[in-house]
């Protein structure tokens, strides 16, 4: 392969990664072309890249985007993927895509320009997406809110349910005098 292709091949995978700081190396290996293409169109529903790698070229391309330590995983056909709606998300759907067809397997990754092994992707899996945990932050900063409503409402259902008792033809007082009564001729018995 000459230079120039070389250089084109780079170029375009630079293009491509562009600015991308979480990614994850896979082996496809033992794969079929059927499973292989079907992985691809789900992966591709879901926003995530799939590009086959020449590993000399990516050593290249990958210590110019600054995730160089990805050279150690680029052993043996390697692809990678990148995209989605975040690292987590990105992890957990390849570990899923990848669960599914049993023969694929993850050799290593990047997030957010820190390189991690094929361990650590699984870890990643367990973290709750970007959307979960601005849901959980969201709820935290309502809940005073949310108890202050209540609080401020608590007169204004004590009032109403005095309403309804004067509307039913019973004053308050005469009922709040009637149970200590009750309870008195209860003992009494």
């Amino acid at each position: 392969m000459s230079k120039y292709v070389k250089e084109m091949m780079m170029d375009q995978l630079r293009g491509e990664l562009g600015d991308v700081r979480s990614m994850l190396l896979l082996d496809f290996k033992d794969l079929d072309a059927v499973s292989e293409h079907q992985l691809r169109m789900d992966l591709r529903k879901k926003s995530i890249q799939v590009r086959a790698l020449k590993n000399t070229l990516a050593r290249k391309v990958l210590a110019d985007l600054g995730v160089d330590g990805l050279a150690k995983y680029l052993q043996g056909p390697s692809v990678l993927v990148w995209g989605g709606a975040g690292p987590a998300e990105l992890a957990k759907e390849i570990s899923a895509q990848l669960k599914k067809l049993k023969k694929p397997e993850i050799k290593g990754g990047a997030v957010d320009g820190v390189v991690i092994g094929p361990d650590q992707v699984e870890d990643i899996t367990k973290l709750p997406s970007r959307e979960e945990l601005i849901g959980r932050v969201v709820a935290l900063a309502l809940a005073p809110v949310q108890r202050l409503a209540s609080l401020a409402n608590a007169p204004a259902s004590a009032l109403a349910s005095q309403i309804q008792t004067i509307a039913e033809g019973a004053t308050p007082d005469a009922e709040a005098d009637a149970a200590p009564a009750e309870a008195g001729a209860a003992e009494g018995s």
